[in-house]
């Protein structure tokens, strides 16, 4: 998965950059950064997973 394949889907989640920033445990500004360059596998894996508990965690809320 690459850097625009990601946005799109936090897009079609309607999950904001800042939200993932904060379950990885960094920065809004430094999580923008990762974007400048193709990012890891590791920071794939972290993003994804942090996208999962948004999900998650909407699921419990809406309940």
């Amino acid at each position: 998965m690459n850097n625009q394949k990601i946005e799109q889907l936090l897009k079609r989640e309607k999950i904001f950059k800042w939200q993932v920033a904060r379950k990885i445990g960094i920065h809004e500004t430094s999580f923008i950064r990762w974007f400048r360059d193709e990012l890891s596998q590791e920071q794939i894996q972290r993003v994804l997973s942090a996208v999962e508990e948004i999900k998650l965690d909407r699921l419990k809320v809406q309940k």
